[in-house]
């Protein structure tokens, strides 16, 4: 048996006695994998098992309803993972697998090198863990027992040889990934693994991480960036005592939610302009438009959503679904009855006690 054989087949079988649990572990759903490598960048792992992936999974939990979803939508559930444009390139490559791939994770290094935010190590990642090719997922980490355990060895030919040996792309990646865990956190490495490779305690210091002393910086008031402002007018029409609401229609985020209807402002519109058009878009009628009676700020890490709600009567036409959307009135008394998105919850409690 060859010297990287027996690694092989120690470092296999400690895997199958001491390896961890983690959600995409347990369902190895490419989407899944996908997903905890992207979130597993700069943020620990046991943090992502933890609190950050079942939460995102809950709200998302296949390609489809995520590639449906806005940015506005998303962030909530990425908050607290920092590097925000690991999220939005998430959102991104999620639409082309959708448009382009039918919806399917793609099955070649090459084709997921072509998705925004992911890389030659990403691809490698996925390759492995979601369909198990014996390809080896070359980090920091795996470099770095690569070369303590062979010194002066070219690491890329030697995780190659080593991959090619074992019995599964999946554990063999897994293992070397929690092994280099465990060899960090300075944990016994228990079995004939730890025996024959990890005994001396010299080979273990090498892989403590070593300790910087803090250097103390001035501080240095930094002007604050300005938030990116989305401003949506929003038209609650009135008619013989009861309003018009619609439905999120089918494949949009908060699917089946209810609002009253309404959208982004564009550039150059004022508020009522902007209620006017999108009113004309969404349910084919003219409406007159009111100064609006109440406006509401949302504030993400790098926007801030602005509402205005607007009463408008109907001037000519009758509303119509232009979007495929559910069209209703009801009185306000009936307003608690309905699943309302948490948006429309306080403009609701102020037109109760309005007169129509």
């Amino acid at each position: 048996m060859s010297e990287y054989q027996k690694f092989t087949s120690l470092l296999e079988d400690w895997f199958a006695h001491f390896g961890r649990n983690f959600p995409w572990r347990e369902n190895r759903d490419p989407y899944y994998v996908w997903v905890s490598e992207i979130m597993s960048q700069q943020t620990q792992i046991d943090r992502v098992a933890d609190k950050f992936f079942p939460r995102f999974i809950e709200t998302f939990p296949n390609v489809d309803a995520l590639a449906a979803a806005d940015w506005e939508v998303v962030y909530p559930c990425w908050e607290g993972l920092g590097y925000y444009n690991r999220g939005k390139n998430l959102l991104k490559a999620a639409q082309v697998i959708v448009a382009k791939h039918n919806s399917q994770m793609p099955d070649t290094v090459t084709a997921l090198e072509a998705l925004p935010g992911v890389g030659k190590y990403t691809a490698h990642a996925v390759m492995a863990f979601a369909f198990d090719k014996k390809v080896p997922a070359i980090d920091t980490n795996i470099s770095k027992i690569i070369s303590v355990l062979w010194p002066g060895r070219d690491t890329v030919e030697v995780a190659n040889e080593l991959v090619s040996l074992s019995q599964s792309g999946y554990a063999w990646n897994s293992a070397m990934m929690d092994l280099a865990s465990s060899l960090r956190a300075g944990k016994t490495i228990e079995g004939e693994l730890g025996e024959t490779y990890f005994a001396d305690e010299a080979v273990r210091d090498l892989f403590k991480p070593k300790r910087k002393k803090p250097v103390k910086k001035a501080k240095v008031d930094k002007p604050k960036k300005r938030k990116h402002r989305i401003e949506v007018g929003i038209a609650c029409i009135w008619r013989e005592g009861k309003y018009l609401i619609q439905a999120r229609p089918k494949g949009k985020s908060f699917e089946g939610s209810w609002e009253f209807p309404g959208g982004k402002r564009e550039k150059g519109e004022n508020f009522r302009q902007c209620v006017k058009r999108e009113i004309q878009e969404e349910v084919g009628i003219n409406v007159s438009v009111r100064p609006h009676f109440y406006e509401e700020l949302h504030e993400f890490e790098r926007t801030e959503l602005l509402l205005r709600f607007h009463r408008c009567q109907i001037q000519a036409g009758e509303p119509s679904p232009q979007e495929e959307q559910e069209l209703m009135w009801i009185e306000p008394e009936k307003f608690s009855e309905i699943d309302f998105l948490k948006t429309n919850h306080k403009a609701l409690e102020k037109l109760k006690s309005m007169r129509v």
